[in-house]
């Protein structure tokens, strides 16, 4: 069949180049795979998770607001006694599971809890006199605020985050201090009510902002590395405070066996006998995966792509509620740079401007050119008008920096428009108009 041992070898080194390249193939193809697999298990496990941080709310907040009912009726009461407590501190413990206690101070020196069962350890505590709680409970006092501290370990045993809120008596005119209410959340309980312990025996979960500090607070449940790795990231909102929650995944749990490697199991039995078939079709997808998804110039999504994207977004809402804001960025006077410097200068611009936007949006944000001069970028997550007016500044002051063309410095400027779905437009070409409409009444200032 050959007639020299030079056409031999190049044979083989074509037919083993092809195996290898057709090898190659399964593994993209199994990459694909697995980065598909592992985002729709984070879809899904994001509404879950979104789920998780409203029930902690929620339940956080419930036992929180409760107690603002008997620090409203000791604030119209103030000389009410022990025994005109019982029946609202009753109320609101029995009323609530994760509440463990309930402790009112006047002048600072706890003389009734409910239940006094298992707390009576508590009775003729006094604030002052502890400097770690002193300290709290004066703050709570000069603020006027409630202060949340915790979790703490309890003088009754366990571990729990106290909710302090100072009251003050108003009679003849005047503003006094009466003392302090205290409420005791059971901080197992209350992560036991949420199904926290429950998602932690199949992920890492922490949360941070001990006394309410938030971000500025330490972590008081997992591991830093948890946040430091986090697939999501949310804050669990209470008057005067926030705690940061967090979820990270193991790459191992992305499906199961088969959902993973269903690739490879497929292609290698075949690889063999249809390699060189199999190399063609890698081929040719690639090619025309870029010439319809992205743009030839920039190298960024095209129109087609990101329409499609937002479309499914849209359509997927209703199931899996993702709010997200599109901004159009139309570039001033591009045409002026055309004529002044050339459309190879006006094709640079566009290209540094593309990238400028994609290194200054999230991996999980859309830059795309939708037009000759024109761009959409799609910023997921975002459902606040001053966050996404914020970015909007900042890709602004970006697109605004000078760029390099030869030996001359080109000045660029943009006018922006945005719009947060679904708050200004509950279909794609309203969330559209919107964006634009901005983006034309910004250009007409400029």
């Amino acid at each position: 069949m050959f007639t020299t041992k030079a056409r031999r070898i190049a044979f083989i080194i074509a037919v083993l180049s092809s195996l290898l390249l057709a090898l190659i193939a399964v593994e993209y193809f199994h990459a694909l795979n697995k980065d598909r697999v592992r985002a729709q298990q984070l879809s899904e496990l994001q509404s879950e998770f979104t789920g998780l941080r409203a029930d902690l709310e929620s339940e956080l907040n419930a036992a929180i607001y409760g107690a603002w009912g008997v620090a409203s009726y000791l604030t119209s009461h103030p000389n009410s006694d022990v025994a005109d407590w019982l029946v609202p501190a009753q109320t609101v413990v029995d009323d609530n599971p994760i509440i463990r206690n309930l402790a009112i101070a006047p002048n600072n020196v706890i003389s009734f809890v409910y239940p006094l069962t298992g707390n009576e350890v508590i009775i003729g505590y006094n604030y002052d006199e502890i400097p770690d709680q002193r300290d709290v409970v004066r703050r709570a006092q000069e603020t006027h605020k409630a202060i949340l501290a915790g979790p703490v370990d309890l003088l009754q045993g366990g571990q729990g985050v106290i909710y302090r809120i100072p009251i003050f008596s108003h009679g003849n005119g005047m503003e006094e201090y009466w003392g302090v209410l205290a409420v005791v959340i059971d901080i197992n309980v209350l992560f036991h009510a949420v199904g926290i312990d429950a998602l932690m025996e199949k992920y890492e979960i922490a949360l941070q902002g001990r006394d309410g500090k938030g971000a500025d607070g330490d972590v008081f449940w997992g591991t830093d590395q948890v946040f430091a790795n986090a697939d999501f990231k949310e804050r669990v909102r209470f008057p005067n405070g926030y705690w940061l929650i967090a979820l990270a995944t193991d790459a191992s749990q992305n499906g199961g066996f088969w959902e993973r490697q269903r690739v490879r199991l497929i292609g290698y039995p075949y690889v063999i006998a249809l390699y060189i078939m199999l190399f063609t079709l890698f081929v040719w997808y690639r090619t025309s995966y870029s010439e319809a998804m992205l743009d030839p110039l920039t190298n960024v999504s095209n129109r087609r792509m990101v329409m499609e994207r937002l479309q499914t977004l849209v359509h997927l809402y209703d199931r899996h509620p993702t709010p997200f804001a599109v901004v159009v960025v139309d570039i001033d006077r591009f045409k002026r740079i055309n004529d002044d410097f050339g459309h190879q200068a006006g094709d640079s611009v566009l290209k540094s401007l593309a990238q400028r936007m994609l290194t200054h949006t999230r991996a999980t944000d859309t830059v795309a050119r939708i037009g000759g001069d024109e761009f959409l970028v799609v910023l997921m997550g975002i459902d606040n008008e001053k966050v996404v007016a914020e970015q909007c500044e900042k890709l602004a002051e970006v697109i605004a920096a000078p760029i390099r063309y030869k030996s001359e410095d080109i000045k660029v400027s943009a006018s922006l428009g945005y719009a947060l779905f679904p708050a200004n437009g509950k279909t794609l070409d309203a969330l559209i108009h919107s964006a634009d409409s901005k983006m034309y009444k910004s250009k007409r200032k400029s």
